[in-house]
């Protein structure tokens, strides 16, 4: 059998061990996640997500409450939770790619 190009001296053991720590990061990046707070802004209606994309609270300033116009309303609420969940999403994937380990030959 071939090994991967690069795959160097550390031999299945060292990628084993990277994969442990990769792991052991992992864990530790979703407490991190879970800590964080992303807030989302979209004037009278604000959002605040955990790391995790996790909606925490949704603020609505009355001023937008019209019962003649409650379209208005849930579209800025929509609005609010897709940039939340996309913000926490894309940051979420930032720190995953970060922690991965480079093992030769995969990806």
């Amino acid at each position: 059998m071939k090994l991967p190009k690069n795959f160097g001296g550390q031999g299945f053991g060292g990628m084993l061990k990277q994969a442990q720590d990769a792991m052991a990061r992992a864990q530790q990046l979703e407490e991190e996640l879970a800590q964080e707070r992303i807030a989302i802004d979209k004037g009278p209606v604000k959002a605040i997500f955990d790391g995790t994309g996790m909606l925490l609270g949704l603020k609505i300033d009355q001023s937008v409450v019209d019962p003649e116009d409650i379209e208005a309303l849930e579209d800025l609420i929509v609005s609010a939770v897709r940039d939340g969940f996309t913000t926490a999403t894309d940051a979420r994937q930032a720190k995953v790619q970060s922690i991965m380990p480079n093992i030769p030959g995969l990806g």
